[in-house]
């Protein structure tokens, strides 16, 4: 054989191998009508939830978050997709929401209301049903329309009251992000703000003696009841969130010189979100009796004895966002002999402040 036709037949080979490759790529690419009508090649858009925005700085979703809500918003503001999810799912290691074939490619924001707070089942807080974005508000119920069964936003007799427990709200915003008409996996993560705060204010009187359960009421007064779409907050009547619980310990203490029995008296309240700015009191009155009117005992800015303890160690936050990673205010205030709050200290958080102005206490 000649060397001119066995390199001829060699590339006749190889011609014949190249096509047969280029036919089963052509066969199996996204473009191939034998996977049409599959699927396979369509980009696959998955929503990650996280919350981080606390102290510890460390993804508590899945501790935390076990009821979502997500909203996809097209560029007009109009919601073309509603998931709406809650249970031992949401809280799975890994959960994610999946839009493959729900929201076609395009440019989106995504908004999201989270936490049992936001159930209509539970009896916290109440997300408007609209199709709307700028509508999407979210308020608190308060206690006349729990025991009433109303529903209305109109400004209460008698005022507006919680003084129930309320479930966890979380929040977020995306701005415009784009769902490619790509093949591949598209995630896009949102992460959450805690809108409640857990309150607790603990009453010690200086002698070590039992504070009667009985003799003080506890509040926090603010116009925080209403949540814009966004997060921020929206006119409200002022709310008074009562205390859901109030109870009275001791503890014995023993140490190299003596034995003591230290006694408190704990009150917990949860109430919404704060806002830098807003006029938010924490207020301890005592109670009127027979013979003596009610005495206001400690009546306080709730936010600027927040802000108290952001500290150094968080100056990379503003305080803003540490009013938004912070959802947790212990305060402890001693009283004297004639039940009022003495030298006009306070533990807030464990750390000890004392107040050097103070108005009509």
């Amino acid at each position: 054989m000649r060397l001119n036709d066995m390199f001829h037949r060699i590339a006749q080979k190889v011609l014949r191998a190249s096509a047969c490759v280029a036919a089963v790529a052509a066969l199996t690419g996204c473009d191939s009508f034998i996977f049409e009508n599959e699927g396979d090649c369509d980009p696959k858009f998955r929503v990650k939830l996280r919350y981080d925005k606390n102290m510890k700085f460390a993804d508590a979703f899945s501790n935390e978050v076990n009821a979502v809500t997500l909203y996809v918003i097209d560029p007009e503001g109009n919601v073309v997709h509603r998931h709406k999810e809650s249970g031992e799912r949401v809280k799975a290691d890994g959960y994610e929401i999946v839009l493959d074939g729900k929201v076609k490619p395009g440019n989106y924001r995504l908004l999201a209301w989270c936490g049992d707070g936001h159930l209509d089942e539970n009896n916290s807080f109440r997300v408007t049903d609209t199709d709307i974005m700028e509508n999407l508000t979210c308020r608190l119920l308060g206690d006349h329309e729990i025991s009433t069964g109303a529903r209305g936003e109109e400004e209460t007799p008698g005022g507006f009251h919680s003084a129930r427990e309320l479930q966890g709200l979380y929040h977020h915003l995306t701005e415009v992000v784009e769902f490619p008409d790509e093949e591949g996996y598209h995630y896009y993560t949102m992460p959450l703000m805690k809108d409640t705060n857990s309150i607790k204010i603990v009453l010690q009187h200086l002698s070590g003696q039992p504070v009667d359960e009985d003799m003080f009421e506890f509040t926090v007064t603010g116009s925080n009841g209403k949540m814009n779409y966004d997060n921020s907050l929206l006119p409200h009547e002022q709310v008074t969130y009562h205390a859901w619980s109030v109870k009275g310990g001791s503890a014995e203490i023993t140490d190299d010189s003596h034995t003591g029995t230290y006694s408190a008296l704990i009150a917990e309240l949860t109430i919404g979100r704060l806002v830098e700015g807003e006029d938010v009191k924490l207020n301890v009155i005592r109670k009127a009796t027979d013979t003596e009117p009610a005495k206001t005992v400690v009546s306080l800015p709730l936010i600027d004895l927040a802000l108290l303890v952001k500290g150094e160690a968080n100056r990379r936050l503003t305080d803003q966002e540490y009013l938004d990673y912070q959802d947790d205010y212990n305060f402890l205030f001693f009283l004297d002999e004639n039940y009022r709050w003495s030298d006009m200290t306070v533990y807030i958080n464990s750390w000890k402040h004392v107040i050097q102005i103070v108005d009509d206490l």
